[in-house]
């Protein structure tokens, strides 16, 4: 009979929901230790072994709950998240009674999320390693599926109002505004710290305007040519 030689983990199928086993004090000490070092190294040049001397924490005890750099990346990314659930408000959206209340909850979202990077520098580098590389896009998976998840439920509830095209098949809907939707993000990224916080509202309310027109149903754009 083969020996399961895999290394005793922590219950969880991501590595926050792993570490919501280890008491509270010592995941803030880990996660916050983790989000210094990569929002001011990114991920590549972030020092696991840094982060832990940081922790005070041994591999052994951390490997309990993470596999690897990436793995504890993502949890740092998937907490980043949860705080900020607390600070946008997308769900005011999904309560839309009509189009316009839809689009002007969006917006509302989308100028709170850049007051929220404005203010907080930290959370802002840490939003600039998303797109590093194929080494953070593989270990965001967790994450952006929970995203893309909450486009779904936009998406559905914007055509239900009748303010979201419904003439494609829902899911190419979804992928190209989320693919969208990302861009402007990445692009946010890489020219964040060149942007005046006047300049970095305008192009983001320019932002939600082109997926805005990007998701108009077809016969609106007929009647606005």
């Amino acid at each position: 009979m083969a020996k399961n030689n895999a290394k005793p983990m922590a219950e969880g199928e991501t590595a926050l929901e792993r570490l919501t086993t280890l008491p509270p004090a010592r995941r803030a000490q880990l996660l916050d230790a983790a989000t210094a070092a990569f929002a001011e190294r990114g991920f590549s040049g972030a020092s696991m072994n840094a982060i832990l001397k940081q922790a005070e924490m041994s591999k052994g005890q951390v490997y309990y709950y993470v596999h690897d750099k990436a793995d504890l990346y993502s949890a740092v990314i998937a907490r980043a998240l949860d705080g900020l659930t607390g600070r946008i408000d997308f769900a005011a959206a999904l309560g839309a009674h009509d189009a316009q209340a839809f689009w002007a909850a969006l917006n509302a979202a989308f100028e709170q999320l850049a007051e929220v990077l404005i203010a907080d520098p930290v959370l802002a580098a840490l939003a600039r390693t998303m797109y590093e590389g194929p080494q953070t896009e593989a270990a965001l998976k967790a994450p952006l599926e929970r995203l893309r998840a909450g486009a779904v439920l936009l998406v559905e509830h914007g055509q239900a109002l009748g303010t979201i095209r419904a003439d494609m098949p829902r899911r190419l809907i979804v992928d190209m505004l989320f693919s969208a939707a990302r861009a402007l993000d990445r692009w946010f990224a890489e020219n964040w710290d060149a942007l005046a916080a006047d300049e970095a509202q305008r192009i983001n309310a320019q932002g939600l305007a082109m997926l805005r027109a990007m998701g108009a149903p077809a016969e609106k754009l007929s009647r606005s040519a």
